[in-house]
């Protein structure tokens, strides 16, 4: 009976000792992501920044950095009832991503770019209220091409007069 006190301490501390060390490297690793929509003259045009807060650079989207057409559906637009709009924009088949496919952010520093998504989402014609959100994928590593984390936008509404 001895050893099952030690044996609780010691499972204890292999669960905490591990909460402790993602603690400690945390602020290695802080990403904000922020959306803005601008609907004007028949356009919407979404205001994206990446803040890098860590200690560490992160890697984005290029497509998203660079603000260039979207090649598929990157952002959770939806009409006022929640569905989701259709994604009508261009869609390109391609294999894995590459390195070459990630814009870096350096510590403390701010990436923005400006996407016209007007074509890439079913907005219907009139004036109708949107919903729009983005997952916000980085990466920590280059050479863990399939380990994406996110960091969330905060959700946006928006008043579009389509077509």
């Amino acid at each position: 009976m001895q050893r099952r006190p030690f044996l609780f301490t010691a499972l204890a501390l292999a669960g905490i000792l591990p909460a402790l060390a993602g603690a400690a490297g945390a602020d290695q690793v802080n990403v904000k992501h922020t959306i803005d929509v601008e609907s004007a003259k028949g356009r919407v045009l979404v205001h994206l920044a990446v803040a890098n807060y860590g200690k560490q650079t992160i890697w984005i989207p290029r497509e998203i950095a660079e603000g260039k057409e979207l090649t598929g559906r990157r952002f959770d637009v939806r009409a006022f009832d929640n569905r989701p709009l259709d994604y009508t924009g261009k869609m390109v088949k391609r294999g894995a991503p590459t390195a070459a496919d990630y814009q870096a952010v350096e510590p403390g520093k701010t990436l923005e770019s400006t996407i016209d998504i007007t074509r890439a989402y079913a907005f219907k014609a009139g004036r109708h209220t949107y919903n729009i959100g983005y997952a916000g994928p980085f990466l920590t590593d280059l050479k863990a091409l399939g380990q994406l984390a996110e960091s969330p936008a905060k959700p946006g509404t928006f008043i579009h007069t389509g077509q």
